[in-house]
Order: C-alpha cells, then sequence, then structure tokens
C-alpha cells in the first residue's frame, strides 16, 4: 500500500511549485530535500549575522508575475520589488553606458540621447526580431514542445522559417552586430546582450547556437527585467512552501534520497539514505537528468540509448559568486559619476563589448582565469532594506561568468582567489575605494553548488542552454517523454525540463499537471 499519492525530490522553487498544484488537487504529497531549507538553488542565506543575500539564483529575469496569483504566493505575503532600471552597463571611460530603463519610453529617450537615434531604432527592429522566438515559446510554454528543428520546419513561412534558424542556431554576435553596427557608441549595448548570451552556457558570444540562450531569456518572461523579491529570492519558496503546507502538504528536510525504488520497470517509492523506504503512486524529480538516472537508478534499469543519451548532456558552467558586507554605499567615480544618490547604482556591470567576454571565454576554455572578466556588482539592500542591520551598511553581490571548469587538483582556491582578485580590479575602475569598504567576504563557485545541491558540475540551469538541449530536446535530448520518462511512475519537472532554467515555477507547474492527468485527477485551471 502506498503512503503518499505523491513523493517529490526536492524542495526548491520547482519542486515546491508542483507540490502546491498536487496537494490542492488532492493528492497527499511528500517533498524530500536534502538541505535544511527550501529554494535550492535560489535560498536566501545569512551567511554574515544580520544581513541576507541570494544565494545561487538573486533576481526574477523571466518570471511571469501571473504566477504569483495562480500559486497564491501574494496571500503568503510575497512582494516583487522593481526597480526603474535593471542595470547600468560600463565599459571604458569614453564608452557611452547603457542603462536598462524598465519604462520603454525612459529605455527609449535614453537610447536616443546617449547613443544616437540609429540604436534606438536598433533597438526596436531587434524587438520585432525577437518577436518571432517570444511567439513560438509562449505556444509551447505549458504543453510538451518538438524540437527545435521540428518547430522550424512546421512554421508556415520561409521568412518565420530563417528568423527562428538564426535566434535559435545563430551566434548571439552576427544578430547583435546587425541591430547595432558601431562598436564605439554600442559597445555596452552590444557587451549587455552578449552576456545575456552566455548565461547558461559553455560558449562564446561569437559561437554558434549561442544565440538561443539571448532569445530565451529576452523572450521567456514578460519583460527582461531584474525584479528583486522582497526579503531576498529564498521568499520565492519559502512562499510557496506556506501555501503547499497550508493545503496539507508535508516536507522534510535533511532527507536524503538514495535512490528509486524500481519494480517491474516502475518507480513504487524511494530509498533513503538511512534505509527507509517510503512508497508512492508516483514519484518526481526536479534534479537534473544525471542525477535523476545515472545515479539514482540501478543500472540496467534505462534502456541503453536513453542511457547514453542521458550521458552525453552538457553541464559544464564555469562561474564565481562573491557575496560580502560593506561599510556603506560606494560612490562612484569616473564614467559612472552621474548615478551616485539614483536607483541606477543598485546594480552596475563591467562589460565593455563582446569581444572582452570572447576573450575570457578563450581564457576559460583554455583552463586560465580571464585577464579582464566582465562583472556584475549590485547591492539587493539598497532597494530592500529588510536584508541589512539598517546602520547605514549594505550587503553587496559580484558575479562573473567563465571560471574555468577543467581545474587541475589543488588548485581551485588559487584560481579563485585570482578571478575575485580581477572582479575586485574592475570595480575599481569606478569605486576606487572598493577594498576599503569590503567588511566580510565568501565566495561560491561552480564547484559549491555540486556538492551542495547535486547539481552535476555545478551547472545552476541542469543542462546548458544549447539549441539541442532546448524545448523537445529537453530533459534529455532524443527522448520524446516531455516530464515523463521510460520508468513508470518516474516524472521530471526540474529546470532540466522544458522551458528550462531560471526562477520561473513553469516546469513545476507543467510537470505538477502531467502527473494529475496520468493519476485521473487534473486541476485544468489555466494560469491567471
Amino acid at each position: 500500500m502506498c503512503e503518499y499519492d505523491v513523493i517529490i525530490v526536492g524542495a526548491g522553487h520547482n519542486g515546491l511549485t508542483a507540490g502546491v498544484e498536487l496537494q490542492r488537487a488532492g493528492k497527499k504529497v511528500l517533498i524530500l530535500e536534502k538541505t535544511n531549507w527550501p529554494g535550492g538553488q535560489a535560498a536566501t542565506k545569512e551567511l554574515f549575522k544580520g544581513y541576507k543575500h541570494s544565494v545561487g539564483a538573486w533576481a526574477l529575469l523571466i518570471f511571469r508575475e501571473e504566477l504569483i496569483k495562480y500559486l497564491e504566493m501574494d496571500k503568503e505575503g510575497f512582494e516583487l520589488i522593481r526597480p526603474e532600471s535593471s542595470f547600468t552597463v560600463f565599459g571604458a571611460e569614453d564608452q557611452p553606458c547603457f542603462i536598462g530603463y524598465t519604462d520603454p519610453i525612459d529605455l527609449a529617450n535614453h537610447l536616443a540621447e546617449d547613443h544616437g537615434i540609429d540604436a534606438l531604432d536598433g533597438f526596436n527592429r531587434l524587438g520585432s526580431f525577437f518577436a518571432n522566438f517570444k511567439e513560438m515559446f509562449e505556444r509551447y510554454m505549458h504543453e510538451k514542445p518538438p524540437t527545435l528543428e521540428e518547430i522550424i520546419a512546421m512554421e508556415p513561412d520561409d521568412k518565420t522559417r530563417q528568423a527562428l534558424s538564426r535566434l535559435s542556431y545563430g551566434s548571439a554576435i552576427e544578430i547583435i552586430r546587425e541591430f547595432f553596427k558601431d562598436s564605439d557608441k554600442h559597445g555596452c549595448i552590444q557587451g549587455s546582450l552578449s552576456a545575456s548570451a552566455i548565461d547558461g552556457t559553455h560558449m562564446g558570444p561569437y559561437t554558434k547556437g549561442s544565440a538561443a540562450s539571448m532569445s530565451y531569456h529576452y523572450t521567456a518572461g514578460d519583460t527582461y527585467d531584474f525584479k528583486i523579491p522582497k526579503g531576498g529570492i529564498g521568499t520565492v519558496s519559502s512562499s510557496l512552501l506556506k501555501v503547499f503546507q497550508r493545503y496539507g502538504g508535508e516536507v522534510r528536510f535533511k532527507s536524503i534520497v538514495e535512490e528509486f525504488i524500481i519494480e517491474h520497470g516502475a518507480v513504487v517509492g524511494v530509498r533513503m539514505k538511512d534505509g527507509e523506504e517510503i512508497r508512492s503512486e508516483a514519484t518526481i524529480s526536479t534534479l537534473d537528468s544525471k542525477m535523476t538516472f545515472a545515479n539514482m537508478c540501478a543500472p540496467g534499469t534505462l534502456p541503453t540509448d536513453f542511457a547514453n543519451a542521458v550521458d552525453d548532456i552538457e553541464y559544464a558552467n564555469g562561474y564565481v559568486q562573491v557575496h560580502m558586507t560593506i561599510k556603506e554605499l560606494p560612490t562612484f567615480k569616473n564614467q559612472l559619476e552621474f548615478v551616485n544618490g539614483t536607483v541606477q547604482s543598485w546594480l552596475v556591470a563591467y562589460i565593455k563589448g563582446p569581444e572582452q567576454l570572447h576573450k575570457a571565454w578563450q581564457q576559460s576554455r583554455a583552463g586560465q582565469v580571464a585577464d579582464d572578466p566582465a562583472v556584475y556588482c549590485y547591492f539587493p539592500s539598497q532597494l530592500d532594506s529588510s536584508l541589512s542591520p539598517g546602520d547605514g551598511t549594505h550587503t553587496c553581490t559580484m558575479f562573473s561568468h567563465y571560471f574555468p571548469t577543467d581545474i587541475p587538483a589543488g588548485k581551485h582556491n588559487e584560481m579563485k582567489s585570482h578571478m575575485v582578485e580581477r572582479m575586485i580590479t574592475a570595480m575599481e575602475k569606478v569605486i576606487p575605494d572598493f577594498r576599503e569598504l569590503i567588511m566580510d567576504q565568501v565566495v561560491f563557485t561552480q564547484q559549491y553548488f555540486e556538492k551542495a545541491f547535486n547539481a552535476t558540475d555545478g551547472d545552476f540551469s541542469l543542462g546548458l542552454l544549447h539549441p539541442g538541449q532546448m524545448f523537445g530536446d529537453r530533459p534529455v535530448p532524443g527522448w520524446d517523454g516531455g516530464h515523463e520518462t521510460p520508468l513508470g511512475n518516474l516524472y521530471m519537472a526540474g529546470a532540466a525540463c522544458h522551458p528550462g532554467p531560471g526562477v520561473t515555477c513553469l516546469p513545476g507547474l507543467n510537470g505538477a499537471r502531467v502527473v494529475l492527468e496520468k493519476l485521473g485527477s487534473a486541476n485544468t485551471e489555466a494560469a491567471e
């Protein structure tokens, strides 16, 4: 006899989203989480007493706000902070900065006045070009999609097929250069767009296929804004946890699943690390495909072709995240002096252009620390006072792509220190006394997230955003199962699934609906 209708492995935002959808449909759900907190790689942690940092994911870049109401997060106090600008990108002193205003009129005025009317025209035309991908994405947002090749082939006109092909299989830079031709005037715009293209990939902006990540990031959400949850990114999962528990759901923290119990080709429950067996009608994994199938399924239980396809999934994703406390908000100098006293200072990014990213990519793939890394530096407590003690001190986080993934034994800490030193040096271009402001500091790389959350190679995308690992090729390329797996009663519902990574809740929601349909009690209400 089964103890639960559904067991969910992982209490991240997707696992909790699935739990909410299943539990309020009348299912008895148990969520098992290896850590002692909800959120997984999108958690709020008090790394230093009195200061809260968003560890892993930190903002809602592609989140659809209608889900706040649908998932009842608003009933548990969830709030979003949407600043008037998402970022301020700077480069060399003679380069015009690029400000990501969230209001279209503010953005248009900034582009025309600071970058030229040709930049405004380029941005509008690029938006129209992205619309091809956005229409395709929204068509399959809640459905099991075909592969990208199949989707493109089914388009009725050649113009759309060509656009989707370029947006999926082209390089980011060949698209960017079409709309922003002047590297002197548009370097920071080009760099900002290129940075979105390498997020979640093991590519450079000149690599064929890098356009897919750029297209995804600019079209998957309502808008490409950097929205901050009040209280830190972990409030996404903590509010979902409250909703789940309000409906009677059960979560066990510090509970490590050792393997799935497989009988006659079907998963009938889980075996815990302490030997306990828990039975269920259905089991959902929110882990990546390698952890789910190669690590938690006994050898020989999966079809050979499927197991080999799992082995071939690409995960390599190198990055550095530095969390700090600082004595006070910085006073910016040189090309960023104009942001002092404005909200535009909450997030600044050093990205000179695609050539800078290309060089960093080349050094990273050669196992070297970048000489001149691109750096995001943000001050969350400037927008949300609940994250710091209120005594004038603040939280600060830096992030950079392209930390090497192939690191010689014993060299990780040394290379990590070199990377952080170069990230700080980059910020000193506009904050000369930056080092003097730092009180506390902790550094995480992909190795931390691999160990802490069982993420293969520390890949926060749970499978890189490459064209051959998107849409119908998630979670396993060549497998047409969507959220279903070759094993009966075992389902996938994490970011390894379509539509992919980022804090979106969509894989969890869509996966739960598939399970409800299979269990014979579907909740067909659409998200409003």
